[in-house]
């Protein structure tokens, strides 16, 4: 006992003595940390003992206290905007630590047109993300990556399928027949985005629904390491007719000196419907059925009386369950970057496979790129890019009357999947709007296509007399499409049969070239005047040929080849190009760091204008005031930036079909062969669009750039635009080309306005050793009018399918905004004889308040009451007025980053304010137009006519309503008072606030890493798409633009929906 005794006493004192030793080892250390360049103390600044987890924040007067493990200890010092310096003590418990202020932050390097610039010394619109601005999402597409994220571009998914396209709009659509999306250049390459679409569903006697697909979808995210927007014309001008939408500038991984690093991106991820619309199981339906049969719409002979106990009912086919999925999403990308001082290159591997919500939908991308910069000599730098994409994707009908969506959301719940012999099932004995299997037009019905992609580019840059620099580009870009369609024989249930089966298969090439060379001067006159001049030369030719072959009747569906089997239906092909050549010009010049100007101009020839307006010149200036580097602001050491941008800049636009300026040739049947007609009249004075815009900027920065505020105003005017000229009919045909006839000429007709406001806040509310919050907000307001036509009493119509009601749902008219919807309005429901008979005539009669009253041909009460606009007292098309503007009042985004420690947690928000949506669904599932469609849940409390007094008869005068929430009228089967015309009834408020990503990551400490040979690794799980706040009844609000057209504007005819998305993924470097 004693002895043990002894050693407790031992042990005491050794651990007594040891923690004196370290109490004495430890050192107090005090000291202060300034700018460098104005001796202003940091407030926030994070001081860390190298090696240990140590740490301190200065306070208030930009001091601080940390203890030490040793007086010859090494102190890390950091700060939000400035370079990090390590201090060595050598003994000292007082210090005081100067930090710079990071270049890198203050003149961050923008990508521009043909060259970069210093953020600082930007004069033009231009925006820009950086790599971790965009790995805090996970998209699929390197488009979507601006969504939320730039002030004045709204981005609007088409369609949530997977590879889907994306609608890009920079400051709004200026064009009302060409093309208004942005142009794309990767890494001093524009994209070639031709053969962007497919074939569609027509050649099957189907509705096309979405045909254009994605061009953006060959890239992958993960190569993209910066992205730079041009946004107004005094940055854009530099790139003529091709940037009169705007410019997305992409710029992928390069290599660095150095070790080589090999990194790792992957992650699975799991899909699902974020939403699902309320229809009728099939206890409900019966419901429907029963009260139609009481109310006298169905008979003894049409009315199934297993409906008439619903207790004896299950819920039926929920046709959303069986179209609808989980589907899986992965993704797998190897890079390996690295080099020394002379050669540096970057290569990169991918795999992505996603399967889409909807089944039979699905697409993959196997992608490989390769870039490479060597320094020959001190004078000689050369190098290049080489990259190939694969995708394959399998597209589903979708958006139309007979897409996947619009087909089950109408199907009888009564109607399975299968029959008991495992055959698809159908409706057996009635017609309904809905009478294809939807599972089996998703999985048998669809469309594939193979898209293969090859660009290169290279380049040689020399420097000569000093100040001058030579640099020589020659790029090119070949893709190879496939698509593919087979429409087999089928049988749904009894009614729907397909004996003839049909293949279609189109196959497009292209091949596009580029070259271009510039010089480029750069001086610095008694450190004062900076000067760059840069001159050159450009031209590209774009080449294009395809086929589409249609054959029927094979011997087998399962053979999918065109061979010898079938017959041929039709075969047709096409062969064109278009080459244009360019002369450019860019002064830079600054004054003392505070007075900068930019002069653009180039001047474009395209082939497709003729002789004499083949040229046009595009140019443009912007100037900048750094008010803050006055001498009157020099002592306000809170203010980093604040600077004052004016721009004028023109653009043009030639995003029309080759040789409209000339006069083709059609072929006309006659009774001795065939003849040659012209196609259309020749204009040889058509010429380019162009664009006039003005832009007043004010960028601000202040305490230590924790707060940045960019405000645009903008104004952009489109005159000379594209268009087919309108002519009387009884001159000839206009729009839509008729067989045998000669088309009026292609010309110069009408205006175009749009003006608004860019905003764009980012702070940095909290930043010290374990935590920091980065919020950035965007918010973008823009306004657009047609200011006029070649006809001001012109109207140019959009329709719907072929749907009479919907023939003239959309409109172009001078005055007016883009893409507006166009029908009547609506007054409520009729709710009695009265009502009826003081009304304006609706139906029955060509003479004011004569309405026909009739339950079956004519108006009734629980009817819908339009609104008699000119009081004439009679609805028709007189009446028909503008009921919505498909264009929002303001777009904005939200992201928040926060940090602490080694976690990082991002929140991002987007939405719209405004706007409005033509939800086309509804007329499906709430028009009442079949005694045997499904309809949605609504349509329970919709307006029941009832006698008042059965002992007074079937009389008009004798009856009331029931129902009628929200004016949903009666059942009325032949629809004699047209109820379901286009109206406001359809228009719904396209206003939402999206979360639209929340994301988790953990990086593991350095240390960690290490110990199993990794630099660094990151592990993270994000959830996509989380919820939607809004008020739309549809699957979605984000509808977008039908195949780009500014004319189909939020149009949701059974738009496939985006998907919630939850991915897990790592992030790994060796």
């Amino acid at each position: 006992m004693k002895t043990k005794l002894i050693n407790l006493r031992c042990y005491l004192v050794a651990l007594l003595a040891a923690i004196a030793m370290s109490a004495s080892a430890q050192v107090m250390v005090k000291g202060v940390v300034l700018d460098s360049a104005t001796g202003e103390t940091l407030i926030g600044a994070s001081i860390i003992e190298k090696g240990t987890k140590n740490g301190a924040t200065t306070g208030i007067d930009g001091d601080f206290s940390l203890k030490v493990t040793s007086a010859n200890a090494t102190i890390v010092v950091s700060y939000v905007g400035y370079t990090t310096k390590e201090v060595k003590l050598d003994g000292r418990t007082d210090v005081t630590v100067e930090l710079n202020e990071d270049s890198q932050t203050l003149d961050e390097v923008v990508v521009v047109g043909y060259g970069t610039q210093r953020k600082s010394d930007i004069t033009g619109s231009v925006a820009s993300l950086s790599r971790d601005q965009m790995a805090q999402t996970i998209v699929t597409n390197a488009d979507q990556m601006l969504q939320g994220k730039v002030a004045g571009v709204q981005v609007t998914q088409n369609s949530g399928a997977p590879g889907g396209a994306t609608s890009i709009r920079i400051r709004g659509a200026s064009s009302l027949n060409s093309s208004n999306e942005p142009l794309y250049i990767i890494d001093g390459v524009p994209m070639n985005t031709s053969n962007s679409s497919i074939g569609g569903f027509a050649w099957a006697q189907g509705s096309d629904g979405q045909t254009t697909v994605n061009p953006l979808a060959s890239i992958a995210p993960s190569d993209i390491v910066s992205i730079d927007v041009l946004k107004d014309a005094s940055a854009c001008a530099i790139y003529g007719a091709a940037g009169a939408n705007g410019v997305v500038l992409v710029t992928t991984r390069r290599g660095e000196a150095g070790h080589s690093n090999v990194t790792y991106d992957g992650y699975v991820a799991w899909q699902q419907t974020a939403k699902r619309l309320d229809m009728m199981n099939l206890r409900q339906y019966a419901q429907y059925q029963t009260e139609l049969f009481e109310d006298g719409i169905l008979n003894e002979s049409n009315y199934d009386k297993t409906y008439s106990d619903i207790s004896l009912l299950g819920k039926g086919t929920d046709w959303q369950d069986e179209i609808f999925r989980t589907a899986l999403m992965q993704s797998h990308q190897v890079g390996v970057t690295g080099g020394n001082e002379k050669t540096v290159y970057a290569m990169s591997a991918g795999w992505m496979q996603q399967d889409g919500i909807i089944i039979g939908s699905d697409f993959s991308r196997f992608n490989t790129r390769f870039n490479i910069d060597n320094n020959f000599t001190k004078w000689l730098k050369v190098g290049g890019s080489l990259a190939y994409t694969r995708t394959d994707e399998t597209i589903t009908r979708n958006d139309g009357s007979d897409g996947v969506i619009m087909q089950a959301i109408g199907m009888m719940p009564t109607v399975p999947v299968y029959d008991f012999d495992g055959n698809w099932a159908g409706p057996d004995n009635v017609n309904g709007a809905s009478q294809w299997n939807p599972v089996a037009l998703a999985l048998i019905t669809n469309n594939t296509l193979l898209r293969e992609k090859i660009t290169g580019s290279f380049y040689g840059s020399v420097d000569f007399l000093k100040h001058f620099n030579f640099r020589a580009e020659y790029a090119f870009d070949s893709s190879e499409n496939q698509n593919k369609s087979f429409l087999p024989r089928y049988q749904f249930g009894t009614l729907v049969s397909n004996d003839v089966n049909k293949m279609m298969q189109r196959e497009e090439h292209s091949w596009y070239w580029m070259q271009k060379d510039y010089i480029t001067y750069r001086q610095t006159f008694a450190d004062k005047h900076d000067l760059t001049v840069m001159a050159g030369f450009e031209a590209s030719k774009s080449s294009w040929d395809g086929t589409m072959i249609i054959k029927e009747n094979f011997s087998t569906d399962y053979i999918h080849v065109m061979g010898e089997d079938g017959t041929f239906k039709s075969n047709t092909g096409w062969k064109d190009a278009q080459s244009t050549a360019s002369v450019f010009a860019r002064v830079n010049y600054a004054f003392d760091y505070r007075y900068l100007l930019t002069a653009t101009v180039r001047r474009d020839g395209s082939s497709k204008f003729g002789s004499n307006h083949k040229w046009g010149t595009f140019p443009s200036v912007a100037l900048a005031w750094r008010i803050n580097q006055e001498k009157f602001l020099q002592s306000a050491s809170w203010l980093n930036n604040l600077k004052l941008r004016l721009g004028f800049g023109m653009v043009g636009n030639s995003n029309i079909d080759t040789y409209r300026y000339g006069s083709a040739l059609q072929t006309v049947l006659t009774p001795n062969g065939t003849a040659y007609i012209p196609q259309n009249l020749s204009n040889p004075d058509l010429k380019w669009e162009a664009s006039q815009q003005y832009n007043v900027g004010l960028d601000y920065a202040s305490f230590n750039n924790r707060l940045e505020v960019t405000l645009d105003f903008y104004r952009k005017e489109t005159s000379d635009l594209l268009m087919q000229m309108f002519v009387p009919s009884f001159i000839g045909p206009s729009g839509d080309d008729v067989y045998g006839s000669i088309a009026p000429p292609y010309a110069n007709v009408g205006k175009t306005r749009n003006t608004g406001v860019d905003l764009q806040i980012t702070a940095r509310p909290v930043v010290n050793n374990n935590f920091t919050w980065q919020s950035s907000l965007t918010l973008s307001h823009n306004r657009n009018k047609i200011v006029s036509l070649n006809d001001n009493d012109q109207i140019i119509y959009g329709k719907v399918d072929w749907y009479a009601p919907f023939q003239s749902a959309t409109m172009f008219k001078a005055g007016e905004a883009m893409g507006v919807f166009y029908g009547y309005e609506t007054e409520g429901l009729f709710k009695n004889e009265a009502d009826i008979v003081g009304h304006a005539t609706q139906t029955g009669s060509s003479l004011p308040y004569d309405n026909r009253i009739d339950k079956t041909s004519g108006v009734w009460v629980g009817d819908i009451k339009f609104k008699d606009r000119n009081g004439d007292g009679i609805i028709n098309e007189a009446d028909q007025t503008i009921i919505g503007d498909p264009n929002p009042d303001v777009t904005f985004g939200f992201t928040n980053t926060l940090t602490y420690k080694n976690f990082e947690l991002n929140i991002g928000l987007n939405g719209q304010i405004g706007g409005d949506i033509l939800n086309w669904s509804r007329y499906v599932v709430e028009g009442l137009r079949s005694i045997w469609d499904n309809q949605a849940v609504s349509v329970l409390d919709r307006a029941r006519p009832y006698m008042i007094d059965p002992a007074l008869g079937d009389v008009i005068g004798n009856y009331a309503y029931s129902g009628g929430k929200n004016d949903m009228p009666r059942f009325s089967n032949l629809d004699g008072n047209q109820n379901n015309r286009m109206s406001d009834r359809w228009i719904e408020d396209a206003t939402y606030l999206r979360i639209q990503n929340i994301s988790l990551s953990y990086t593991l400490p350095k240390n960690w890493a290490k110990t199993v040979f990794l630099q660094n690794a990151k592990v993270y799980f994000n959830v996509q798409n989380v919820y939607t706040f809004t008020k739309y009844s549809g699957y979605d609000p984000e509808i977008g633009a039908f195949n780009q057209s500014t004319l189909l504007q939020n149009i949701d005819r059974g738009r496939y929906p985006t998907p919630r998305t939850y991915t897990l993924g790592v992030n790994l470097a060796f």
